[in-house]
């Protein structure tokens, strides 16, 4: 079983779309993934899991549950029998947010590329060091417009990173706007290929999640 935790200091970040994504692709080729939705403000994911579950395009090895408290979480994640966990957790530092990272196998640090996400991203990094045993925190650049690599923004938020030395994906999530259909009840980008208009755009988003699905399980089997 791996666990894969996403997490962020700050809302907005993009945090349960691409948490969803991951998980519909991996389900979509078989996996049994459940997703623990821990953002009691919010419940993106689990919503999510309702609207898709009533318009039947979930992939069938996609499940999802809430976890309230440290306690739930922990219980759920013991009897579990996923292959894969995910676990989305509230955009700030709370006592969730602690048990989700202490327990995953990586945490997913998604921020957009500029420096003002990239100041937050600094400190959730900092305080994860010193005060946590276990911090496998990995930072995933999100929402990346196909102008954003050229511009100063960019470039400084990618100083920051190196000046920090914070350890990030090499892949970008690019910002798509078939993530938008996603979102509403699509249960996977599959089910939105099947659409001959919408299947180019789902072939570069797919290859996009996979290729971050690559990434984990690189950095997974190296800490092994």
């Amino acid at each position: 079983m791996t666990i894969i935790a996403m997490a962020n200091s700050k809302g907005g970040v993009g945090k349960s779309t691409l948490c969803l994504l991951i998980a519909s692709e991996l389900a979509q080729n078989g996996t049994n993934v459940l997703i623990i939705d821990a953002d009691q403000k919010q419940q993106s994911c689990l919503q999510w899991y309702g609207r898709c579950k009533r318009a039947g395009t979930l992939p069938t090895s996609l499940t999802a549950v809430s976890a309230s408290t440290p306690d739930d979480l922990k219980a759920t994640l013991k009897t579990a029998s996923a292959d894969i966990i995910l676990i989305d957790v509230q955009g700030s530092i709370n006592d969730l947010l602690v048990a989700a990272i202490v327990a995953s196998d990586i945490t997913l640090v998604p921020a957009k590329a500029n420096v003002m996400e990239m100041v937050e991203t600094v400190k959730l990094f900092e305080w994860a060091q010193s005060s946590l045993k276990r911090a496998p925190l990995r930072l995933v650049l999100n929402r990346v417009e196909g102008i954003d690599t050229n511009t100063a923004a960019f470039q400084d938020a990618v100083q920051m990173i190196r000046d920090n030395k914070l350890a990030a994906l090499p892949t970008f999530v690019r910002a798509r706007k078939v993530y938008e259909q996603f979102s509403k009840e699509a249960g996977s980008l599959a089910q939105i290929g099947k659409d001959p208009s919408k299947a180019e755009q789902v072939s570069k988003a797919r290859s996009n999640i996979v290729s971050v699905i690559s990434d984990i399980s690189r950095i997974i089997g190296e800490a092994a």
